[in-house]
């Protein structure tokens, strides 16, 4: 029997502790989001962070990009938010507009101060393993604490990345590998064939590459953790990377789209944002 994997749950648990920590801070926790207004993504994402940031005590000061931004704007902006002493945690929204390049403004944010994870510097410590405190991508991290919280072994397992973004991929494949997971990683363009034989012998598999139903149960191993981080819509209706109807039955433990990864990253991202508050 499959198991779900209640993401909405575990990040209700997580926003719980988050607000006590809030609470018991001699000062209070701003994050500042920047993104591009004409993104309807963006502003519905951005919307959805500011409402339970503030429900949780934290200030959220969203700041929209004008419609000639550029990559030296941008960055402009940046430094002078990681200047401002009132401004704990900040965050660039992607995408940002087209011909921004993203991971500069990503690499431009102050490391004390990168809520979401995304600079070279960060990232750099996450591939190195640093024994110091650093913050991770929101997703990928909140993948990690759904997997910890249903006790899902890591150790020795053999696991699949699909998708190779700085936001995810990336930062997924070295999370399991820091937790001693045998990974690969994978994307759009793998060979189908490459990709079905590496599915085949996977316990964990985790997949974000924005293909709908891009993963069935026919190509799973039996009694594989399946994590599905897309989410598309079809005919109107949010439905994840993985069909997650013909993978009932044949994973262990599955995400549900909505209602998985989604409200884990939004509960990483504050989580991340009181964390840098706390040390800084």
């Amino acid at each position: 029997m499959t198991e779900i994997l209640d993401g909405a749950a575990v990040a209700k648990i997580t926003n719980e502790k988050t607000a006590e920590r809030v609470s018991r801070l001699n000062k209070p926790v701003t994050l500042a989001v920047i993104y591009d207004p004409k993104n309807d993504g963006s502003r519905l994402y951005v919307g959805m962070k500011s409402k339970k940031a503030a429900a949780l005590g934290i200030t959220t000061l969203d700041i929209p990009t004008d419609e000639n931004a550029t990559t030296a704007s941008v960055i402009k902006l940046v430094e002078e938010l990681n200047a401002d002493e009132h401004v704990t945690g900040i965050l660039v929204q992607s995408p940002l507009a087209k011909g921004v390049k993203e991971r500069e403004i990503f690499s431009a944010v102050a490391p004390h101060k990168d809520a979401d994870g995304l600079g070279a510097t960060v990232q750099g410590m996450l591939f190195g393993d640093a024994l110091e405190d650093y913050t991770v991508a929101a997703t990928p991290q909140g993948v990690m604490t759904l997997l910890h919280h249903y006790n899902i072994e890591m150790f020795r397992k053999s696991a699949v990345v699909i998708g190779r973004s700085q936001l995810f991929g990336r930062p997924m494949f070295a999370l399991l590998t820091n937790a001693d997971a045998t990974v690969t990683l994978a994307h759009r363009y793998t060979p189908e064939a490459m990709l079905k034989a590496q599915l085949k012998v996977a316990d964990i598999v985790v997949v974000g590459v924005g293909i709908p139903h891009f993963i069935s149960g026919a190509d799973l191993k039996s009694g594989a953790v399946v994590v599905d981080v897309g989410m598309n819509y079809v005919n109107g209706k949010a439905v994840g990377d993985v069909d997650f109807e013909s993978a009932q039955g044949v994973a262990s433990y599955i995400t549900p789209v909505p209602g998985g990864v989604g409200p884990m990253t939004i509960a990483t991202l504050l989580e991340n944002t009181v964390s840098l508050a706390e040390k800084y």
